[in-house]
């Protein structure tokens, strides 16, 4: 079932793999404390009763600021210091480029689509977590 929505994003559990799906409700990050809220509510999906496997679904996203990709990179990184994993899909050709500029995907899977992102993390194996 679907968590109500937060200010700008809203999850869903899923159980096979288990994975925390991440979907974005803005259309457009672009100032510093839109981004830092952003980056509080991503930050708060980092708990004991979730998986630590999240994907993030970035179909509705048409532009992120500087600030707001350095909330999701921080956000990526503290995930994998809590031993989980990153995979990110549907981003919009130029929101893609930004995240190609910084490098996005050397710290998380980039997919096209959904599904390709969930199959990767069912050829990955669960994670002792969640």
């Amino acid at each position: 079932m679907p968590s109500p929505p937060t200010a700008h994003i809203v999850y869903e559990l899923i159980d096979q793999p288990r994975v925390v799906v991440v979907e974005f409700l803005s259309h457009a990050v672009a100032d510093p404390t839109h981004a830092a809220e952003l980056g509080k509510e991503l930050h708060r999906l980092i708990r004991p009763d979730l998986p630590m496997n999240f994907l993030l679904d970035f179909h509705r996203v048409r532009s992120l600021s500087s600030t707001a990709f350095g909330a999701l990179v921080f956000f990526v990184l503290d995930v994998g210091k809590a031993g989980g994993r990153v995979r990110i899909c549907n981003m919009d050709e130029l929101v893609r480029f930004g995240a190609d500029v910084i490098r996005l995907g050397d710290y998380a899977s980039m997919h096209d689509d959904r599904q390709s992102a969930l199959d990767g993390f069912a050829t990955e194996g669960p994670l002792s977590k969640g």
